[in-house]
């Protein structure tokens, strides 16, 4: 685990740990749903993007980049958090009012 951080540094590193827990859980969507009927795909596809988006940031701090690879990785970060924005978003919509987006 050392070595992993020391080579990736620490926010890769999560990243990884947080990609991987998105995979797993949408891998897991056949039992999960099965077994107790938990549909489990969103949400696992929602971590994995965010996980992505972590990455990302993780690449830009690391090696401090300048110019249009910056832009290009800070649009495809801001592109891959819109899903946790968005659960964000609606969770505080579900506290204020009590009810679903849709509902």
């Amino acid at each position: 685990m050392k070595r992993l951080v020391e080579k990736f540094g620490k926010v890769i590193t999560a990243s990884f740990f947080v990609m991987g827990i998105g995979i797993i859980l949408f891998l897991l969507t056949p039992l999960f749903y099965g077994q107790w009927g938990i549909d489990t795909d969103l949400i696992g596809l929602t971590i994995l993007t965010t996980g992505v988006a972590i990455l990302l940031i993780g690449i830009i701090c690391r090696n401090k980049l300048h110019g249009w690879k910056f832009v290009i990785l800070a649009i495809l970060a801001g592109i891959m958090s819109i899903p946790i924005i968005m659960l964000i978003v609606t969770s505080i919509i579900y506290l204020i009012t009590g009810k679903p987006i849709g509902s």
